[in-house]
């Protein structure tokens, strides 16, 4: 588990940039459509990276000491 949390959080983290990137490109070029399509993954992205987050911080392994 702590691995998905980790894959998690970096699959967020690409959604989320992504989102941003792509999407003010698109509002900046007048291409609205397009850019609601790219604003509306930035929550969900955010959501997969909180989760990963939680996950991996609840599943690591424990230390040798």
């Amino acid at each position: 588990m702590h691995t998905a949390g980790r894959v998690a959080v970096f699959v967020g983290i690409l959604m989320t940039a992504l989102g941003f990137i792509i999407g003010f490109t698109a509002m900046f070029m007048n291409a609205d459509s397009q850019a609601v399509i790219w604003l509306s993954i930035i929550p969900p992205g955010f959501v997969v990276m909180l989760a990963g987050t939680v996950t991996s911080q609840l599943t690591r392994p424990k230390d040798d000491n």
